[in-house]
């Protein structure tokens, strides 16, 4: 009798435990907070002066952190052509990518476009897209 009511609180003590551990997992849960994307380099619909020297800057910021960073970029008329094919994985609040591309084989007037998708949640089930255009003189 002592055994069957010693497995009885013991059962009754991990039934107790096992909630607080279910619990504490939704406390790890990360909230799907707000991202922002930000172009700053080049900018929507801006022609590049300098097609030798095209500085790219995008700036992403995110309530909690950062997850799953992909940016692409190619000429407007041909998404195989990918400049950049850039995929990232961060635990940051901040993300910044910068590089420094050279676009004069391009011919004059080519539009370019630029899209940026960041994942929401660490699972990456909700996700911010953004994206710009920009053009060569």
């Amino acid at each position: 009798m002592k055994n069957v009511l010693l497995f009885a609180f013991l059962a009754l003590g991990l039934m107790f435990t096992a909630c607080s551990d279910d619990d504490d997992d939704h406390d790890h849960d990360h909230d799907h907070g707000d991202v922002d994307i930000e172009f700053l380099e080049p900018t929507d619909d801006e022609t590049i002066a300098a097609p030798d020297d095209v500085h790219v800057h995008i700036r992403v910021t995110a309530e909690d952190e950062v997850h799953d960073v992909e940016i692409k970029m190619h000429p407007e008329d041909d998404a195989s052509d990918l400049i950049i094919d850039f995929d990232a994985h961060s635990h940051e609040s901040v993300f910044n990518f910068e590089e420094d591309y050279d676009l004069s084989s391009y011919p004059s007037g080519t539009e370019f476009h630029i899209e940026v998708k960041v994942a929401k949640d660490h699972e990456g089930t909700e996700f911010e897209e953004e994206d710009i255009h920009f053009s060569l003189p």
